[in-house]
């Protein structure tokens, strides 16, 4: 009987410990990071005040990292060397005031002096995404954190001196690599600027004619989401409209436009939803997010 006890006393400190192992186990692989989108900073005094009130919001948060979304600065697309030069260095400036790694994607007013009426051409060292990388590293890239795999993609090249929305060849061979890495139940975040999936067309219908409005905003779009699909892809984050939706696709991956950290029009307004940007919380597989209204408004959360 007294061996008995001492069994069952034995086998519950056990489990105790085995709970407390895999509890503490589990507040290990929880973390939180922030998504922002379409900055568009520029030395001017009420973005930079603006700007301050963001970053020290996200300072407070305690979160892991941030993914800024692109449209770091405003612009360069239409050349001027020392100009976007400023722009870039104004960001990297306040970039060093976050107390946490800040890992950035290619927006189109990121593309340097890509517009009929820039002063430089094709052959410049900067042209494109050259003054990004110079300033901001590689335009494509991936990395880990606590079991979840983010990529953060360049969905944008340069057709008849416009931007359009593209994810190159040579990055999807890549991207292809990269995932093909992953085990098949990591969870996976993609970060891009041009949005995959939007529902923003249908809700503002073009007027008039105006049939390349209605195609997908980046035209190898179906090469992408066949690519994605095979993945377990829990989040697409997305920018560039300057709006908030959250699409659940299948109810498996949530395709989200992360509204605008400038609003819009850009620093002047707030059409199509509130300045801010995207408070993520992760635990375990699971992930919530909050919207952020750094101006004083109301913010709001979604499960």
């Amino acid at each position: 009987m007294r061996r008995s006890r001492f069994f069952c006393f034995y086998l519950f400190i056990g489990i105790l410990v085995f709970n407390s192992c895999a509890k503490v186990d589990n507040n290990a692989r929880d973390f939180s990071f922030v998504f922002m989108t379409d900055l568009h900073l520029k030395p001017d005094s009420t973005i930079s005040s603006a700007f301050d009130r963001v970053i020290d919001t996200v300072n407070s948060l305690g979160v892991d990292f941030v993914i800024s979304g692109g449209d770091q600065v405003y612009d360069v697309m239409r050349g001027n060397v020392q100009r976007s030069d400023s722009l870039f260095q104004f960001f990297l400036e306040k970039k060093k005031r976050f107390n946490v790694p800040v890992y950035t994607t290619v927006g189109n007013h990121d593309l340097f002096g890509i517009y009929e009426e820039s002063d430089v051409d094709s052959t410049h060292i900067d042209y494109k995404t050259g003054m990004y990388q110079r300033y901001l590293g590689e335009p494509y890239y991936s990395f880990d954190h606590k079991n979840w795999h983010f990529v953060v993609l360049n969905s944008l090249d340069v057709q008849d001196k416009k931007y359009i929305g593209k994810v190159d060849s040579d990055q999807m061979r890549w991207l292809k690599a990269d995932l093909a890495e992953i085990p098949a139940e990591t969870p996976v975040v993609v970060a891009l600027h041009i949005p995959l999936v939007s529902a923003f067309k249908q809700v503002y219908p073009a007027t008039g004619s105006d049939e390349a409005y209605h195609k997908p905003m980046v035209i190898n779009r179906s090469e992408i989401l066949e690519l994605l699909q095979q993945y377990n892809v829990k989040l697409v984050l997305q920018g560039h409209l300057h709006w908030l939706e959250d699409l659940a696709i299948e109810n498996h991956t949530h395709y989200i436009t992360g509204g605008s950290v400038a609003g819009r029009p850009s620093w002047r307004g707030t059409r199509h939803g509130p300045q801010g940007f995207l408070h993520f919380h992760v635990s375990g597989d699971e992930v919530t997010w909050d919207y952020i209204d750094y101006g004083g408004g109301k913010s709001f959360r979604v499960n």
